[in-house]
């Protein structure tokens, strides 16, 4: 935890340090606030436990002849930031800049400015390895702070080591990904920003981040939506093993972007219909015609969970406001749904599963949905997350009035639903989607 320098000490650590070279002695630097710059680093604690790890000791301004290559290199990495798809406006530019001569007033305004170096450094690295302000693009995520630790910890380390402004070079490009596909995306933003297309840049740069924060987990199974290119990616150990059409959201029930964990898959599943469809385009088609529930195959559930001769209530009676019961469609292959789905937690109610209409998938533009993932080849990616212990005949059967068979994944597998408007083709060509929800605007 950060500690506040009273005046006294103040007094006290500048009767120490003055008429240095101290700069390659121990000096408290992990647990003291030493200066008003100090309230405006952006990773505070990191920075403490840097310098926790480096012993108290100096890291950009020792007297080694190497420090002065460290800070240069900084200088650059920064200036050059915008190549990355990152802005130099978030890492200090001005302090480092200005203090990059190693020549301070007095002792404090060293301490200040060997502590703005590292957090600006640790700030591009976070961004260079896990994308740049993906908060705002990511509505839900659930799998990100159980790696934040970890994170943090193999980034500082990084730095930690590093003892040369070739070094720093290196690591800074280590951080991101290798592949050809970021490479492609990466030249694709230096193309558009020197050509001034600035919508264009910020469609790669958008889609740039999100690569960089997807692959910097390296999961051994992943799977990925992506909304604009109306398409799902299943990877294994960095391989592309599954590319399929999905049916996604229309523009006024857009899917919804984020991160979540999928830990079972379901055999013939229940579709429980939710209330908003149930009030805007049910509730009045059963009112004039109750029978109609009964050619859609669904039952009408209380809050038990029995299910109720729905020709015996007063439907006039219900409206939004006061309905108690719950319509479930039966299992089967006309089921919504269709015979499988998988599970992810999320507060939007939305899932990936198979469907009853499969011509949707022959359309170019596939936003149909209110908001949930329909896949082209849903029994296919069953058979992958399940380890191909999937009985493909028996849901191909489509037995009526299964009751749903629940197979829980042997480790959760990570489902990135998210907005990339540009990607690349297997060969590393830039591929360019229509902003179909209107985000980039």
């Amino acid at each position: 935890m950060r500690t506040f320098l009273s005046s006294a000490l103040c007094l006290f650590l500048i009767s120490v340090v003055t008429g240095f070279d101290n700069r390659s002695k121990k000096i408290n630097l992990s647990f003291t606030v030493i200066s008003e710059n100090e309230e405006n680093l952006f990773h505070p604690s990191l920075v403490n436990k840097f310098y926790a790890m480096n012993d108290g000791k100096f890291f950009w301004f020792t007297t080694d002849v190497a420090a002065v290559g460290l800070r240069e290199e900084l200088v650059t990495l920064i200036d050059t930031s915008f190549y990355f798809g990152l802005t130099e406006k978030a890492y200090h530019i001005a302090d480092i800049k200005s203090n990059r001569g190693g020549l301070f007033s007095d002792s404090l305004a060293i301490l200040a400015a060997e502590r703005i170096y590292t957090d600006a450094a640790i700030a591009v690295f976070k961004d260079l390895y896990q994308g740049y302000k993906m908060k705002p693009w990511v509505g839900f995520d659930q799998v990100s702070a159980k790696y934040s630790e970890s994170d943090d910890e193999y980034l500082l380390k990084c730095l930690f080591y590093i003892r040369s402004a070739d070094q720093l070079r290196t690591t800074a490009s280590r951080l991101e990904p290798g592949d050809i596909n970021y490479q492609a995306m990466k030249k694709e933003l230096k193309r558009q920003k020197d050509k001034n297309r600035k919508d264009s840049a910020a469609a790669v740069l958008l889609s740039m981040n999100y690569y960089r924060w997807i692959h910097h987990f390296n999961f051994d199974k992943l799977l990925v939506v992506n909304l604009p290119a109306a398409r799902l990616h299943y990877f294994e150990k960095d391989s592309l093993v599954l590319n399929m059409k999905t049916v996604l959201g229309k523009s006024s029930t857009p899917t919804p972007r984020f991160a979540a964990w999928c830990d079972q898959v379901i055999l013939y599943p229940y579709w429980y219909v939710p209330r908003s469809i149930t009030f805007n385009e049910y509730l009045p088609v059963i009112k004039n015609n109750p029978s109609w529930l009964d050619a859609k195959n669904m039952q009408v559930i209380d809050g038990s969970g029995k299910v109720i001769n729905h020709h015996t209530l007063n439907w006039s009676s219900f409206h939004s406001g006061y309905f108690p019961y719950t319509i479930r469609q039966s299992t089967g292959c006309d089921n919504a749904l269709g015979v499988i789905k998988f599970n992810i937690n999320t507060p939007y109610g939305v899932y990936l599963h198979d469907t009853n209409n499969k011509t949707a998938f022959l359309s170019a533009s596939r936003y149909f949905s209110h908001g949930c993932i329909r896949l082209e080849e849903p029994i296919d990616l069953g058979n992958r997350v399940l380890s191909n212990k999937l009985d493909t005949a028996f849901l191909q059967s489509c037995f009526k009035e299964q009751r749903p068979i629940y197979k829980p994944l042997s480790a959760p597998v990570p489902v990135f639903v998210v907005y990339m408007p540009v990607t690349t083709d297997p060969k590393g060509k830039v591929v360019y989607y229509k902003d179909v929800y209107r985000l980039l605007k």
